[in-house]
């Protein structure tokens, strides 16, 4: 009898707990579902990124997640991630932040943009030189100096000197106008600035709209006086960049292509006697111009302030 109000009594407390363990579990189930019903969009890596490299489109992935796992400043655009920089190293399948990507401009390193076999050489230039400070990042550019030596060995009656200008290098691409890299930095590269703006204390800049702190940052970036231009070349033309710099650095000149324009021309030096022509006094030889008579003036007429010149027959 005892043996079997134990049982009993075991049947019961047994019934009573499952009952108990169902109702909690209910219970986490329907918190669990409210708190992650909402889902959104993130960026993740497919491959290991190496600090410091450039972010293509086949290194990310975009994902759903709950909302709730979703980390704070987590890229949910691909594209607001292309040919950005990782700022550190990022693994694997792990979500792509603001805060570990850092834009193609001042704040970044140059390297990424720099082919295998290529190299970058920064020229001095001006307003006259730099196309007016219109060039920008992924143009390309011709290299025009103008070249003054003494000739080695000139024969009896020759001149002793030459003067010559001519492009001596082509289509160069452009990396950076100053410490621009990139024209357009990724819109969601610069969230973490942002949002740190708008949390100063200072209602001045605290109140401003997401796209006016973008503008301003962006316009901050671009670098719109530079005094240098970085090009990409081969080793054996940043020799030809380095001599020409070092011995007619005033006259180097960069000229803008079309982007399409790929073709190497080859041209002839621009002396002072082609550009004259042949119908100039400088080719024609030492033959003078007819002497033009002078003509006198009487005097001159301080109302309309021109001189009255003598009539031909003489006062």
């Amino acid at each position: 009898m005892q043996d079997k109000r134990a049982f009993l009594i075991s049947i019961t407390f047994s019934v009573l707990a499952m009952y108990l363990v169902y109702q909690y579990i209910s219970k986490e189930d329907e918190r669990l579902s409210q708190m992650y019903k909402e889902s959104v969009l993130v960026v993740r890596a497919t491959r290991d990124i190496l600090q410091y490299s450039s972010i293509r489109p086949t290194d990310i992935e975009t994902i759903t997640v709950p909302k709730a796992l979703a980390p704070a400043g987590a890229i949910d655009i691909k594209e607001d991630a292309f040919d950005a920089v990782a700022a550190v190293p990022i693994g694997q399948g792990e979500f792509i932040l603001d805060n570990k990507l850092i834009s193609k401009n001042i704040y970044s390193g140059l390297e990424s943009q720099i082919s295998k076999d290529k190299r970058a050489i920064s020229i001095p230039v001006n307003v006259k030189s730099a196309v007016g400070y219109l060039l920008r990042p992924g143009n390309r550019v011709d290299l025009a100096a103008q070249f003054e030596y003494v000739l080695p060995k000139p024969a009896a009656g020759q001149i002793k000197t030459a003067s010559e200008g001519k492009v001596f290098l082509q289509d160069l691409l452009v990396l950076a106008p100053g410490r621009t890299i990139q024209a357009d930095p990724p819109k969601a590269v610069d969230k973490d600035v942002i949002r740190s703006l708008k949390n100063m204390k200072d209602d001045s800049i605290g109140k401003q709209t997401d796209t006016e702190l973008r503008e301003a940052l962006n316009y901050a970036k671009d670098d719109r006086n530079y005094q240098t231009v970085t090009l990409e070349v081969t080793p054996q033309q940043a020799q030809t960049i380095v001599y020409v710099m070092s011995t007619y650095p005033e006259s180097l000149t960069l000229l803008l292509r079309h982007s399409d324009d790929r073709q190497l021309d080859k041209r002839e030096p621009a002396t002072l006697t082609k550009v004259m022509g042949p119908e100039s006094y400088l080719n024609k030889g030492n033959k003078l111009p007819p002497p033009v008579a002078i003509p006198r003036f009487k005097f001159f007429d301080y109302v309309g302030e021109g001189s009255v010149p003598v009539n031909a027959g003489g006062p």
